[in-house]
């Protein structure tokens, strides 16, 4: 386990989702978390793959069978918003488990807090602070988020409130 403190992942997570957003060339919200994963950066290209399915035992998963491509599992029924942040959340683990990911040791970086991490990296991916600083610079505001990012309204919630407390000088 490399020790490293919850604000330096943070900046971690946030700048690994800046970079993917660069790498998209997208400008303004909502960020296409699926166009990423179809076509995704040459690096990560067997590590990234969308496999709808019909389940009810969770939202979406990422597996990645022994030898073989990785992918998210996603359910088909989902509403749009929190498909896009499912996927986004399980786009962390595609990255860490990822060859790449393994051998500059995101694996062990990211691993024993996945879950905070994963769904801190998902709403800096859908929500990033450029994207948020010129929402807000336009009126935009934290009731409208939701639909503008195309997020579940507990996500632009939670990252309205981080906006203005971290990402965001008044």
């Amino acid at each position: 386990m490399i020790p490293i403190t919850r604000e330096e992942r943070q900046w971690f997570l946030r700048s690994l989702a800046q970079g993917l957003i660069d790498y998209l060339g997208v400008q303004e919200p909502p960020v296409p978390v699926e166009d990423l994963l179809k076509n995704p950066p040459p690096l990560y290209d067997s590590d990234f793959g969308v496999v709808d399915m019909y389940s009810n035992l969770w939202d979406a998963t990422f597996a990645r069978p022994p030898t073989q491509r990785g992918s998210i599992f996603v359910r088909i029924d989902l509403d749009p918003e929190e498909r896009r942040f499912a996927l986004a959340r399980e786009t962390l683990s595609a990255l860490i488990t990822s060859k790449h990911g393994r051998a500059i040791g995101l694996f062990d970086l990211l691993l024993p807090h996945l879950r905070e991490s994963a769904e801190y990296f998902a709403s800096h991916l859908l929500a990033p602070a450029t994207m948020l600083k010129a929402y807000h610079e336009q009126g935009g505001r934290a009731r409208g988020m939701s639909k503008t990012f195309g997020i579940p309204p507990f996500v632009a919630l939670q990252r309205w409130e981080d906006f203005h407390s971290i990402d965001h000088t008044p």
